[in-house]
């Protein structure tokens, strides 16, 4: 590309970004000014009692909830699949594919409850010491602990089930699930077509990270001088995105030398 395609480029593009810098100024400065007006600032309070709240008394009855309703779901999902390769010829594809999608049904459904029961236990934990003070609240806290381990636990099995399942129908993948290079002799595993899939689906789950980062930055900072919740949050996010820009760019960088001896 030559150096006057490039300006050319470059002052077609910046208009737009700096329309959205100016927007977002915009809402950033308004927010400041009805907070500094009306005194949001004093929600902090019931923000807090709220919270404290949640974490007591609802968290641990929702991290129950989902022990109970995340295998129920997934273990039928992955039952219809386990029916259809059973069923399975080995050349229908359109069986093939039903597979796939329950398998990855039952993947997605698990991980989130995962993640939604690490919220919900840190959510538990809010309450602090002050738990203690209180019979059922400390009964409540328990439990939410014994459930956070049933989700861990049922994780696992959904995982080395699904895992087992993709084995059947494609024979030339060996790796157990409980090996702690899975991730690694999978890919070792995979074709090529394979893995350029998961370079796209570890792409678009790249870019989606960077927005939710920046958006979520901005909202913690905004929570600072408005709900007064410290700097924690936004460091938080913050140490997401560095390790996540750092990953790729290292990653970049590595293959980059490599050049024509990339596999």
């Amino acid at each position: 590309m030559e150096e006057n395609e490039i300006r050319r480029a470059n002052r077609a593009a910046l208009p737009k970004l700096l329309l959205f810098m100016v927007l977002c100024l915009a809402v950033g400065g308004t927010a400041g000014y009805f907070a500094a007006r009306y005194g949001l600032n004093t929600l902090t309070g019931n923000l807090k009692s709220a919270g404290a709240f949640f974490g007591s008394n609802v968290a641990p009855y929702l991290l129950l909830a989902v022990a109970v309703l995340s295998p129920a779901v997934c273990f039928s999902i992955y039952r219809g699949a386990k029916k259809r390769i059973a069923a399975w010829d080995g050349e229908d594809e359109a069986v093939y594919e039903a597979i796939d999608r329950r398998l990855s049904t039952v993947n997605r459904i698990s991980a989130s409850a995962l993640v939604l029961s690490y919220f919900l236990l840190a959510a538990s934990y809010s309450g602090g010491f002050g738990i203690f003070e209180s019979r059922r609240l400390t009964v409540l806290y328990f439990l939410a602990i014994a459930a956070f381990f049933a989700v861990i636990i049922e994780t696992l099995l959904l995982g080395q089930r699904c895992v087992d399942a993709v084995k059947r129908v494609n024979p030339e993948k060996k790796a157990s699930f409980y090996d702690m290079n899975f991730q690694k002799k999978w890919m070792e595993d995979c074709d090529e077509a394979e893995k350029l899939l998961i370079g796209r689906c570890a792409y678009r789950a790249y870019r989606a990270t960077n927005r939710v980062c920046a958006i979520l930055a901005g909202v913690c900072a905004l929570g600072a001088l408005l709900f007064d919740i410290g700097f924690l949050p936004s460091l938080a996010v913050c140490s997401i995105w560095i390790v996540s820009q750092s990953a790729y760019c290292r990653e970049a960088m590595k293959y980059a030398k490599l050049g024509n001896r990339l596999s």
